[in-house]
């Protein structure tokens, strides 16, 4: 026993630092459950974003239904090369399209950061709005346009990217910002897998029908986002 240190002392002393040990360990236990919240948290949002990237570049398949259309009615396979290049261009549009959207939204929407949740909640509603409203000219074929000059392939493009413009508006951190710099990236690599299921599946009014059945899903997707961004 040290000099002058009495049992009760060491009894004290020995309190003191189980007491301490035992903070310790319950600072320790929340800072884990509160990392395994944040990373379940982050791999929800992943989900919720690749669901809505997913959804917002259809409009390339069906787009690309016309290109099959013109393969089929000339029955020349070797036209199967420039369909492809024709896809390639409308997702590099929605690309692009969104990118310009985030410009512009970096200039202006920060002013509405208090209410980011709404904003979210009417951007997702009004694509999915414009979705629907473009299901009944799915299956009816209407939308469908034949490609036969450069001009032509960018007014489609643009018209095609309207909705991943009003996407690419709320892509600051506080809104909807996916996956950051490298979403129109992402955007173009799975336009480019819609485009090339458009043009590698046979033509057909049961393809229109289907078209139109994943056009209504993808607006319901959209408008998820929306409201799992408000709760």
């Amino acid at each position: 026993m040290p000099f002058g240190q009495s049992p009760i002392a060491r009894s004290g002393t020995f309190c003191e630092a189980a007491h301490s040990a035992k903070q310790h360990i319950l600072r320790s236990s929340t800072f884990c459950e509160a990392a395994h919240c944040d990373r379940r948290e982050h791999t929800l949002t992943n989900e919720v974003s690749v669901t809505f990237i997913i959804a917002l570049t259809f409009c390339v398949c069906v787009a690309s239904t016309a290109f099959n259309i013109e393969e089929e009615r000339r029955k020349i396979l070797r036209l199967w090369w420039r369909n492809a290049l024709f896809v390639c261009a409308l997702a590099a549009g929605q690309g692009l399209m969104y990118w310009l959207g985030s410009l512009l939204g970096s200039t202006f929407m920060h002013m509405f950061e208090g209410y980011a949740k709404i904003i979210v909640l009417i951007i997702c509603f009004m694509i999915a709005f414009r979705m629907v409203m473009d299901t009944l000219k799915i299956k009816s074929g209407k939308n469908l346009f034949l490609i036969d000059k450069p001009k032509q392939l960018i007014i489609l493009s643009i018209a095609l990217g309207v909705n991943a413009l009003i996407a690419g508006l709320i892509a600051d951190e506080a809104f909807l910002p996916l996956f950051g710099k490298i979403t129109p990236l992402l955007i173009i690599c799975i336009s480019l897998i819609w485009g090339l299921i458009g043009i590698g599946t046979k033509f057909s009014q049961t393809k229109l029908l289907v078209n139109s059945l994943l056009n209504v899903v993808a607006a319901l997707a959209i408008l998820a986002t929306g409201i799992v961004a408000i709760i």
